[in-house]
């Protein structure tokens, strides 16, 4: 996919103030600990991540993306009145009904002609979320969209602890539910413009995608409870980017050696390292990880990297970026920036 008109106009984010170290779900789980034998300091160890964030009490997935949104918009400089199309991408969502973009869309005071909906697809929906309103600007539909979400593990890492603390609880069930405690909260926001109305010219390429939908069962999760196995998705997701990378190379006429940025999914330290080797790049310099003091921060976290990078300047005119996804099931899709 190529996209001749579409531009990036403007990000924003909001991190929420309330952190939650990784000492204190070990601290929760220490009786487990000591009836298994697990070491404390483990969970850290394995994944890289010192600590995540909760939203406060009280706070919805609608109140973190109309946050984000908003910031977005001011960002962008532009009105709020000329944003014609709002989608909610998270994995979170205030309920199952109505969609989260209609209370996201009413917070953030848009007008009432704006369509606005729901894409759910695992931790890839934000970029999903990106395509949908970048088709739409390409085929002349709108000049401005934009894509909101926010995540919110709180309630899904609670009710784990509890049940982890049940009985006969095994090594393998701690295993399987580890992937739980990597996530953390945020949220992100962007706004999408066509070139023509576009005051920065930062350009939305187009890419790749590609699955190994046999893979759908590594990674299950319902609102409450979530189980993973880590090492064969690792190994899985491993060869669905490979495959999604050459084909964005591709499309797109890039190498490797072009490249100045890649902003991408993190899940752990040692996924972050596996990916980069994977696909021949170095292991520090080149992407820009938050992980290791927010988390796995969902669909929330590509688009994060890319939201806090160009917020620190890290992004100069005329540098290649690239926006790297990968979504539970295995899906993986890989988007090409001309700053």
């Amino acid at each position: 996919m190529k996209y001749e008109n579409v531009c990036i106009e403007g990000m924003g984010f909001v991190i929420p103030d309330h952190i939650v170290p990784t000492e204190w779900f070990e601290e929760q789980l220490a009786p487990l600990y000591k009836k298994l034998g697990v070491p404390r300091g483990f969970f850290a160890r394995v994944t890289g991540i010192r600590e995540r964030r909760w939203w406060d009490e009280g706070v919805e997935p609608s109140d973190g993306s109309a946050m984000a949104g908003l910031k977005a918009i001011e960002n962008a400089g532009i009105d709020k009145q000329e944003v014609q199309c709002l989608i909610h991408a998270a994995v979170c969502r205030d309920y199952i009904e109505p969609a989260t973009a209609v209370i996201a869309h009413h917070k953030m005071g848009l007008r009432p002609d704006v369509l606005n909906f729901d894409v759910v697809n695992a931790c890839l929906g934000f970029i999903n979320g990106m395509l949908i309103v970048a088709n739409m600007i390409e085929l002349g539909q709108i000049d401005t969209g934009m894509v909101v979400a926010a995540e919110s593990p709180r309630e899904g890492q609670l009710l784990t602890i509890k049940r982890l603390l049940g009985n006969n609880i095994t090594k393998d069930e701690i295993r399987d539910n580890l992937a739980s405690f990597t996530l953390g909260a945020a949220s992100v926001g962007i706004v999408l413009t066509h070139k023509s109305k576009s005051k920065t010219g930062k350009r939305l390429l187009g890419g790749a995608h590609y699955s190994g939908t046999h893979n759908h069962h590594l990674c299950v999760a319902q609102r409450e409870w979530m189980r993973t196995d880590s090492s064969a998705l690792l190994s899985e997701g491993g060869k669905v980017v490979i495959r999604a990378w050459e084909l964005f190379q591709e499309e797109l006429g890039w190498k490797k050696t072009d490249i100045n940025r890649v902003f991408a999914h993190q899940i752990s330290e040692p996924q972050r390292l596996h990916g980069l080797k994977v696909l021949g790049l170095p292991a520090n310099g080149i992407d820009y990880p938050n992980l290791y003091t927010l988390g796995n921060t969902g669909s929330v976290a590509a688009p994060l990297c890319l939201a806090q990078g160009i917020a620190d300047g890290i992004l100069h005119a005329g540098d290649k970026a690239c926006l790297m996804g990968v979504g539970s099931g295995v899906n993986s899709i890989i988007l090409g920036i001309q700053w």
